[in-house]
């Protein structure tokens, strides 16, 4: 008779877990020698209802060059943690804050790393599943980027 007892939660009562979300990303990184533009892929991690972990990479090259040197290509690989001020999404557009650490590559030049702090801006949900996002933050320069991230169109 002790199983009578025993806490059973139903289906129904759960909200879903969020998955992964795939994100396609164009910025600018604008600092006092360089403004560099990139595109890059990436994904977007739940971890918990109120986190994602973020890993991108981009590639692009410098717009323009202060300092009288070469345009050059250069790439970068993100990972950020976001905290989402409103993860089930009752409202359309939802703030999250992050930070974390960014790594860019350079011809001739040692691998950089740098540390991250990003406000993130992200739109409602379109039928197909796309929100648009808008991000700035600070790390190696003034960013500003703009993002397409994929989801399930019932995700919250």
């Amino acid at each position: 008779m002790l199983w009578a007892a025993w806490p059973v939660v139903a289906r129904a009562q759960e909200t879903p877990a969020p998955k992964p979300e795939g994100e396609l990303r164009a910025d600018a990184i604008v600092n006092r020698t360089r403004t560099v533009v990139q595109i890059g892929a990436g994904v977007q991690i739940p971890a918990g209802y109120y986190a994602r972990i973020g890993v991108v990479g981009a590639l692009g090259a410098d717009a323009t060059v202060a300092d009288g040197s070469n345009r050059q290509l250069n790439a970068r690989v993100d990972v950020l943690g976001r905290f989402l001020l409103d993860p089930f999404r009752q409202t359309p557009w939802g703030l999250s804050l992050g930070a974390g650490v960014s790594v860019r590559a350079e011809p001739a030049r040692p691998l950089r790393p740098f540390l991250v702090a990003v406000i993130d801006l992200e739109g409602p949900r379109a039928a197909g599943g796309v929100s648009p996002a808008l991000q700035v933050g600070l790390g190696g320069g003034v960013r500003i980027g703009g993002a397409l991230r994929w989801g399930h169109v019932a995700a919250r």
